[in-house]
Parts: structure tokens; sequence; C-alpha cells
């Protein structure tokens, strides 16, 4: 009596159990991919001037806006040199004009045949020297006003400050090699970098969504690169690099390096 009234029971109860497995199938096949956390954007910042560094406004874990001035190299020399091109733009260009005026009178009286041609074509060399001298005082002005521009080291990006290379008062000569001033990184996004093998391909695709969990946080990313070539061609299970983008909250203080899981979704 008792086991035919278990049967009906059992037989009730298969559907449900089939159905409970069948969701936990899917995520007990999720594939998990380890991976180490790591910037989206890597700078090193320098200028092409040389000289005396007169303040940095720039330390370890600052977050800093685009654009903010980071490195202030000593202008006082370039400021000087700007004046000197000034007045020697001034000065050619009032050559130029004269010249030129002299090139239109001597064309005038070579029209009336009182001069020969090459009183003609001295006036003509004169005036072409003179107009290349004007240019190439005008490309050096150029050139000294962007060496004041470049005395000024501007963050490129909204970034934080990885590492400072140089202090108030130091003398770098960039002429052969520029030096390393300040490290930035952006920090949003963050990358989350995973390897792997040959079998797990299948499930990938770029674009796809891609949960990225870090300790106990989690956050949604976006399958960014899939590597075409393994990290070891002698390999004889070869892994290939997967990259993940995610957008974490802006006091998510994570850190290069971490370690991180990917699970990729159903999408």
């Amino acid at each position: 009596m008792q086991s035919h009234a278990i049967t009906p029971r059992i037989t009730v109860l298969l559907p449900v159990l089939a159905f409970c497995l069948g969701l936990a199938a899917p995520m007990a096949l999720a594939q998990e991919i380890p991976a180490r956390l790591d910037w989206a954007e890597r700078v090193e910042l320098g200028t092409p001037v040389s000289g005396v560094v007169a303040s940095v406004h720039a330390e370890p874990s600052q977050r800093v806006k685009r654009s903010d001035v980071l490195v202030r190299m000593d202008d006082r020399g370039i400021r000087a040199q700007i004046e000197e091109d000034e007045a020697q733009v001034r000065r050619l260009e009032i050559a130029r004009a004269e010249a030129e005026l002299e090139y239109e009178r001597q064309q005038e009286m070579y029209d009336r045949t009182l001069i020969s041609q090459r009183d003609l074509s001295l006036a003509e060399i004169a005036f072409a020297m003179a107009d290349a001298e004007f240019v190439a005082a005008r490309a050096r002005l150029t050139r000294t006003r962007l060496d004041l521009e470049y005395s000024q080291v501007r963050a490129p990006f909204d970034a934080l400050v990885l590492a400072r290379h140089v202090r108030a008062g130091q003398t770098v000569n960039n002429e052969l090699q520029v030096t390393p001033m300040v490290t930035l990184v952006s920090a949003e996004p963050m990358l989350a970098r995973g390897q792997v093998e040959e079998d797990g391909l299948a499930g990938l695709a770029v674009g796809q969504n891609v949960e990225v969990r870090v300790g106990e946080r989690r956050y949604t990313g976006k399958l960014r690169a899939l590597g075409l070539e393994p990290l070891d061609m002698t390999s004889e299970t070869p892994r290939y690099p997967v990259t993940v983008e995610f957008i974490a909250p802006a006091d998510h203080n994570l850190r290069a390096g971490q370690r991180a899981v990917l699970i990729p979704g159903n999408d």
C-alpha cells in the first residue's frame, strides 16, 4: 500500500526536478576565466623643452582633469626669446616692404627703358631675399611660441596620476631624449585581461556581455578583444588572450594587477 502511495508523488516530482536541473545546467557549464585588472590607457608625459622645472602639480593617486597643468618649466628665457623674435619679425617686415617698393620702382623704370635687365634682376633678387628672411623669422617666432606652450605639461585626458618623475628645481635636458615627468593612467573604463584555451573560444564573441568579479564586487562589462594568436606559439595547449572593458564607480579604488574572474554571458 505504501509503494502505491509513493509512486504518484514521484511521478509529480520528476518534471519539477527535471526543470530545476535544466536551470542549473547552464550555471554549472558557465565558463569562468581567471583574469587580472589593467589600465585602459597608460602614458608617460614629457616636454621637448629643456630647462629647469619650476613647479610640479601632480602626486601619485591624485585624480586630474583633462588640460590640468601638471608640470611647469621656468619659461622666462622663452618669453625673452619671443620678444626678440617679434622684434626681428617687425624689422624684417619693414625691410621686405621697402624691397618690394624698390622692385616695383625698378620695374617701372625698366618698362620705360631707363635701366637694364640686370638692374631689374638685382632688385627682384633683393626682394626675394627680404621675403625669405621675413618668412624664416615668422617660423622662428612660431617655434618659440610653441616652446612656451610646451613649457606647461598638461593632462591629455581625465586620469589618475600613477607616478611623478621630476621635482621643482630639477634641470632636464630633452635635446636627445625626452625625460618622462609624470605617468598617467586612465581608470575609467578599467580592463580585465584573461586567457582561454582553444576549446573556450567557441562561446566567446567581441561585444558579448561579460561579468567581471573582483572579490565580492561584480561589474558588467563587454568583451573588447579576442586574441587571434596564442600567447605562446610553442605550447601544446595554446591559450588566447581576452580583454574585457567595464565601468566601475569613480571611487572604486581598483588597481592594476588585482585578480578577477570573467564570466561570459549567454547573449
